[in-house]
């Protein structure tokens, strides 16, 4: 199932999802100067081209699951939430702590 698609049609070119793609999925097109899919049964849905197009051309199924779009601290098992762990200053140089 390929899991990714481009829209020709507001793809800049820049390459910033060639750059991001860690499986090679994405490559531009020598004719057009626009990203397309070359390898979409390669795509690991790591969500890295998605984020990193600025005119969000790409679009991933949605559909697929990958435990890596989430954090295993945004589980409720586990008492706490992600932003919980931004830094709260407890354990700060102050208090002596490093």
């Amino acid at each position: 199932m390929i899991a990714i698609s481009i829209n020709a049609e507001s793809c800049s070119g820049c390459g910033l999802c060639v750059l991001s793609c860690p499986t090679d999925v994405i490559r531009l097109n020598p004719a057009s100067g626009k990203a397309r899919v070359v390898y979409g049964e390669d795509c690991q849905v790591c969500y890295l081209c998605e984020d990193d197009c600025p005119t969000h051309s790409i679009i991933l199924s949605h559909n697929i699951t990958n435990s890596r779009r989430y954090s295993v601290y945004d589980d409720p098992h586990y008492g706490f939430q992600a932003q919980d762990m931004i830094y709260s200053g407890k354990g700060s140089a102050e208090n002596g702590d490093q």
